[in-house]
């Protein structure tokens, strides 16, 4: 396959915009181990290994001026990286997952796929339906009655997906494991305001 070029979006530019003013003096995401991509360890419960490793980056806490801590919650709202249009929601194991298929193309002709996982979708999202880039797709989902020790967070996912694939098919295991899928390091995406 021939190289891809880089992509940048405004994700947290956006992302800024859209949670006053809850984030407000942002100053960068703080990750644990586990939380980046390809990571193989988990960042929550015994911190043991991941089943596979990390198709995406995690967003948890951050840090705001002063050096205080903030995390992402329930009202936490969540934009599209980029245009595009809905070609997925789906139960994931701690919300719903969403996926948007945008026209932004690799030299060999894939087309730059989003993923974000464990959110509520908006009152109306639905599959078919296009987002421009920074609409709210969602919040981070809060994960009530679930038996479950991980907090609220944000899972992003970026992926050259190759112009054939049946997008409808997509799942968390086959983005990180079809040879025609190359993943992305989110965070190449959305820097620099990554901390």
């Amino acid at each position: 396959m021939s190289p891809s070029p880089e992509i940048h979006s405004r994700f947290m530019e956006f992302m800024l915009e859209h949670n006053r003013p809850r984030m407000d003096g942002f100053k960068g995401w703080v990750f644990h181990p586990g939380m980046l991509f390809q990571a193989l360890g988990k960042w929550w419960g015994d911190q043991g290994l991941r089943a596979v490793p990390h198709e995406g980056l995690d967003l948890y806490s951050f840090e705001v001026g002063g050096g205080g801590l903030e995390s992402v919650d329930q009202q936490t709202q969540i934009p599209a990286a980029f245009a595009g249009q809905v070609v997925k929601i789906d139960r994931d194991f701690l919300g719903k997952s969403i996926y948007i298929n945008h026209a932004i193309y690799s030299d060999d002709g894939r087309q730059l796929l989003s993923a974000v996982g464990h959110t509520v979708p908006r009152d109306g999202l639905k599959i078919g339906q296009p987002v421009a880039a920074g609409e709210i797709i969602a919040v981070v989902a809060g994960f009530p009655g679930k038996k479950t020790n991980l907090p609220p967070h944000l899972h992003l996912t970026f992926a050259w997906v190759p112009a054939n694939f049946r997008l409808e098919q997509l799942t968390w295991n086959n983005l990180g494991h079809d040879a025609g899928i190359s993943l992305i390091d989110p965070l190449t995406v959305i820097s620099p305001l990554t901390g």
